[in-house]
């Protein structure tokens, strides 16, 4: 059971109809995780952009964006973003397959040494909050990808860890996915 409600459209703030009514556009309803946001109206509408910016805009392909958030997600056992991302990941290319071997993804043929540069890094930024990071697990994003694409692994990594926590620490029940 979720720690507090979302607030349902009727009892939303007069500024949030707008961003209820993009959001009920987009998905057919406001999912429950922006409702949980609603209650502090100022970070949900400074959220929505940042969470754009980071997810839909940048040279780093969404593949790899999406392998991140789900490996992120896995590791910190959110099951909300888990199954919020599944569909993402699928578009992107990613296999049920792959998705399943997320736990293993070291040994497993299912994904090449870029895909495994990039699970590597977000397993490392969410265990040890890049303290964990060594020269070879850098050195092998750089030779993958460029210095602001490895930035906005930084940011997908950085937003899957908050959107997990968020919906963990609240409970929040997966309605998405």
């Amino acid at each position: 059971m979720a720690v507090v409600d979302p607030i349902p459209r009727e009892k939303a703030p007069a500024e949030l109809q707008a961003v209820y009514d993009g959001l009920t556009k987009r998905a057919g309803r406001v999912p429950d995780f922006y409702g949980v946001m609603a209650r502090h109206p100022a970070a949900l509408k400074s959220f929505l952009p940042l969470y754009a910016s980071v997810m839909k805009e940048g040279t780093l392909e969404p593949r790899y964006k999406e392998l991140a958030y789900l490996k992120t997600s896995h590791l910190n056992g959110c099951e909300y973003c888990s199954r919020a991302h599944t569909p993402a990941a699928k578009r992107a290319g990613i296999t049920v397959e792959q998705i399943g071997a997320l736990t293993f993804y070291e040994r497993s043929p299912l994904f090449d040494e870029k895909e495994k540069a990039v699970l590597l890094y977000a397993e490392r930024m969410t265990r040890a909050a890049g303290a964990g990071l060594r020269d070879m697990a850098v050195g092998e994003l750089k030779r993958h990808f460029t210095e602001d694409q490895i930035v906005e692994l930084a940011l997908v990594t950085c937003m899957a860890n908050f959107t997990n926590r968020f919906n963990n620490g609240l409970r929040i029940e997966p309605d998405l996915g």
